[in-house]
């Protein structure tokens, strides 16, 4: 038995990180923020609306447990203080204009996170997605950063580590830099990650992620309507 869901550790790790780190460690002080001007973390919910991101063996949708496990994020980081915004504060995608093509909304979405992203004083970018394999034995929680900016680095590393520290499954990940092909990653100045928030692929994440006596955040009324969302895109191709 793993434990707790992964995701409830990662949003309590993460505002761990951002309210003891900053005593415990003078690096996680230089990621959240030098001089008088505290940090605002930008929670950016990755996919939404005509962009669903993986699906589950049992047809969870990505795109909502994003949302959830984001909602979650922002609740707690004001809970202990801090300022944040969210990219994706809903289940539709950003910028979208219906008679687009697909390529051209998913630019005009990734362009407006980078566009709110940048007009935000002061930010640490904070993605939340899911992971998807064809192996279904992986599971875990893998942390990446963009090699932009040093402080990405020592944010990724640190969440990983707290994320393996509170999660005893065997998991031994280590934090690595975003692929080159990924836009935020390679476009954001600011400290910037990717928390990949377990392997949909993998049966028994997935029924963690909706069983809300596992410790979740995603409720199960959520994944149903999830799951009918994902059937109703199939039903209509």
């Amino acid at each position: 038995m793993r434990g707790k869901w992964v995701c409830t550790i990662f949003v309590v790790s993460t505002v761990a990180l951002l309210v003891f780190g900053t005593v415990a460690r003078q690096k996680t002080m230089d990621v959240f923020g030098a001089g008088n001007s505290l940090p605002v973390l930008v929670i950016d919910a990755g996919h939404g609306g005509f962009d669903g991101g993986a699906v589950g063996v049992n047809g969870t949708t990505e795109q909502d447990i994003n949302l959830s496990i984001s909602r979650s994020v922002q609740a707690l980081s004001g809970l202990f203080g801090y300022a944040s915004v969210m990219t994706r504060p809903d289940e539709q995608a950003l910028d979208y204009v219906e008679g687009r093509s697909v390529r051209e909304n998913k630019v005009a979405d990734i362009k407006a996170r980078e566009r709110i992203t940048n007009e935000t004083e002061n930010p640490v970018f904070l993605s939340i997605h899911l992971n998807k394999f064809e192996d279904p034995q992986y599971y875990g929680a893998p942390v990446f950063y963009s090699k932009n900016n040093a402080d990405s680095q020592i944010l990724a590393e640190q969440t990983q580590e707290a994320l393996i520290a509170g999660i005893p499954n065997g998991n031994i990940r280590r934090a690595k830099p975003a692929a080159a092909a990924i836009y935020l990653m390679k476009k954001l100045e600011c400290p910037a990650v990717i928390v990949e928030c377990g392997f949909l692929s993998n049966p028994e994440e997935e029924r963690k992620l909706c069983d809300p006596g596992s410790g979740s955040l995603f409720s199960s009324a959520s994944c149903e309507m999830s799951r009918a969302r994902c059937a109703a895109r199939l039903t209509s191709r």
